[in-house]
């Protein structure tokens, strides 16, 4: 799970296996390798009536989507705080002033609400000295925690370190570069999107049952996590299938028709069986553009589904996509401050657990139940007032 991607905000019938729109299951002149060289998806029901091809490591790459598949039954956390916080307990949260950062505030506010501390908004912006400034005011205020998510510390180093010193909770997420600042690795960050790749490269495999060995990795230069993932998905992809390839091609963020990107390179490499993408917004109307074009291997896996792309995996428009709870991805935030700041915090260790618990890979079987929005843990309010002595 990544929240960077969130700034985005953001067919087919072979051999009785079946996975997005009806067409034909051949990816061009690509085509992997089934016993009969014939390129093969994934049915709906996640079953395939071919074997991979020979050197293939199908059942890993199956068994790690499929765990990705389970939803979560509790918190990832489950020790409460040694005691309750109350409102003289100050969280800043460092908002950069995106759209997405709007959404993430409005999570955080309801965290606080329930945890029943005082929260502070704070207006970095995205700018070296917009940022700059708004962490004097951080220094000034002294809170208990500060919750720094997608906002690179490399712009407010000095303030870092008096906040350190003065003993704040820092949390860092959604930023590869914690390691860099003497900071923990949190949410969205480096582990997380290492593990992501992983995802990608694992579904890759599994949706083409094995059988593809040309694939694309539709990448978000602006992103840094992305080439994260990026680097995680060739070293996986290598482990299940050392003879399969991935081409890499950028998208940008702010490229006005993704869609019409990808079919642009999909014609021009017909060979391509499948694409994964950190951006699971591209594939939004794909689907209908590759059937007018008659393309019949547009078809691939991204990450951080937004409500459009859970619609077409539920109306059989799409192969696969990657939901993450934003919502508990805050409080979760919340939570990791909360203990910080009462010296019980113990970092993650098992992060394909962590990503777990707060995303869902999707497929047209089990969408149909998130249309109205992805949410991990319908129960997590209450256990989070739990934990929190509410």
């Amino acid at each position: 799970m990544t929240t960077a991607a969130l700034f985005a905000s953001i067919s087919l019938v072979a051999a009785g296996c079946a996975a997005g729109p009806a067409a034909s299951g051949g990816g061009g002149d690509g085509g992997g390798g089934s016993e009969e060289g014939t390129l093969t998806y994934q049915a709906a029901d996640g079953t395939c009536d071919v074997e991979p091809a020979e050197g293939v490591d199908y059942d890993a790459a199956d068994a790690m989507i499929k765990s990705f598949q389970k939803p979560s039954t509790g918190l990832i956390q489950t020790e409460p705080l040694p005691e309750p916080a109350g409102p003289e307990t100050t969280v800043a949260f460092l908002n950069n002033d995106t759209a997405v950062a709007g959404i993430m505030y409005a999570s955080m506010e309801l965290a606080a609400a329930a945890a029943g501390v005082t929260l502070v908004n704070v207006s970095t912006g995205t700018d070296a000295q917009s940022i700059n400034s708004a962490l004097n005011s951080v220094v000034e205020l002294d809170p208990d925690v500060v919750i720094s998510v997608a906002v690179d510390a490399t712009f407010y180093q000095d303030q870092l370190q008096q906040l350190k010193d003065n003993d704040v909770a820092v949390v860092y997420a959604s930023q590869p570069n914690a390691e860099d600042f003497e900071l923990e690795d949190s949410l969205g960050g480096l582990n997380g999107s290492l593990v992501n790749g992983k995802v990608l490269a694992a579904g890759a495999i599994a949706f083409t049952c094995g059988t593809g060995d040309e694939f694309v990795f539709y990448n978000i230069p602006e992103l840094g996590f992305s080439a994260i993932q990026l680097t995680a998905t060739e070293e996986y992809l290598a482990e299940l299938c050392a003879d399969c390839t991935l081409r890499v091609v950028d998208i940008s963020i702010a490229d006005p028709s993704p869609a019409d990107k990808i079919m642009s390179d999909l014609q021009s490499h017909p060979e391509t069986d499948y694409f994964v993408t950190p951006g699971d917004q591209f594939q939004i109307g794909l689907a209908d553009k590759a059937e007018l074009a008659g393309l019949t291997n547009a078809k691939g896996f991204g990450q951080s589904s937004l409500p459009p792309n859970i619609q077409q995996l539920a109306d059989d428009l799409q192969s696969a996509g990657f939901g993450v709870d934003l919502n508990m991805f805050m409080w979760l935030l919340l939570d990791e401050g909360l203990r910080k700041a009462q010296g019980v915090w113990t970092p993650y260790s098992d992060w394909e657990e962590v990503n777990k618990s707060v995303s869902l890979v999707l497929t047209p079987t089990n969408a149909s139940e998130y249309v109205d929005g992805f949410v991990a843990y319908p129960g997590m309010e209450a256990d989070f007032k739990a934990l929190w002595g509410k």
